[in-house]
């Protein structure tokens, strides 16, 4: 079943989105109001410095750590301004900084220090020996970025638990935001063609950001929802590579995927789009056998087209 229990997702989708910023590189948000004015000047104050310290890339992570220590003094409004272009700014960097880690005796530094996806910070500092790929490591962390590892290569990714610390003083959309993409940036659902987390939580995940779409239609970070959306729904319905939703040989449904689809309705849909996706297609599947006759592969190419077309 989703994640995000009815009941909250009720309350999410009464709160009211207001006034809008224009942001570094043409954005706009839209959410949490401006801070009380008698700590507009301590407010302002707090977002003059951080903007001196986010415009330059070679403070990246001093940006972050003030960001850190003053969010609190700056407000709901200005906190989520904030938030989203310090994130703005890692993913811009992110690329760039990567090239660092794809040198060979970077690579071969943490192969031979058996790196892996489960360890911690504290982990890794404790395993890399060389001086050099030890500050690199730091690096990552202070730029707000995780190391990963897939198909023998090492890389940084955008660790979105870090922006968590802000939650309290973002907008709701923006807390919300955040909590779907700690969740993927913690769990990823796919590794090397194949879907890693039970097809529950992936239903669940699909739920959440299908809920955030609807519920914060304004909002600066609902194209990103549904980029996010556009990956996971093929996958909700025709699973990967490597965990395919439809056996290549007898197009039968795998069987705990279609339990999974059974259980996410045991409550009720309401008016979550995938969700409601999912009842016609087990009606279908139901008609068919739980087979991916052509019936019901139209149907599915109908449903991903429109998620990965928008």
């Amino acid at each position: 079943m989703r994640t995000l229990p009815d009941s909250l997702a009720k309350t999410a989708r009464a709160v009211l989105l207001g006034t809008s910023l224009t942001l570094a590189g043409g954005t706009v948000f839209a959410g949490a109001q401006p801070v009380a004015a008698a700590s507009t000047a301590d407010a302002q104050a707090v977002y003059n410095q951080f903007r001196k310290y986010v415009s330059n890339p070679a403070s990246q992570a001093q940006a972050r750590k003030y960001l850190m220590n003053h969010i609190s003094k700056a407000g709901s409004w200005y906190g989520t301004v904030m938030t989203l272009q310090l994130e703005n700014v890692q993913k811009a960097g992110l690329e760039r900084f990567s090239e660092k880690l794809y040198s060979d005796s970077v690579q071969k530094a943490l192969w031979d220090a058996q790196i892996n996806n489960d360890m911690t910070y504290t982990e890794i500092l404790k395993r890399v020996k060389a001086p050099a790929v030890r500050k690199l490591m730091e690096e990552i962390w202070d730029k707000g970025y995780k190391l990963e590892t897939s198909e023998g290569m090492y890389y940084p990714v955008m660790h979105y638990e870090g922006f968590k610390a802000f939650k309290p003083y973002v907008s709701k959309d923006i807390a919300a935001y955040i909590d779907i993409m700690a969740t993927e940036s913690n769990k990823p659902s796919t590794f090397d063609a194949g879907i890693v987390i039970t097809w529950d939580e992936l239903i669940g995940r699909a739920a959440n950001m299908s809920d955030f779409v609807q519920d914060y239609p304004k909002s600066n970070r609902t194209a990103a929802i549904r980029n996010e959306l556009s990956y996971t729904v093929p996958l909700v319905l025709l699973g990967s590579d490597n965990t395919p939703a439809y056996d290549y040989d007898t197009n039968a449904l795998d069987p705990e995927l279609r339990r999974a689809y059974d259980h996410a309705q045991t409550k009720g849909t309401g008016d979550n789009k995938v969700l409601n996706i999912l009842v016609k297609l087990v009606t279908l599947l139901n008609t068919f056998g739980n087979q991916k006759t052509p019936e019901v592969e139209a149907y599915l190419d109908q449903v991903v087209k429109q998620y990965t077309e928008l």
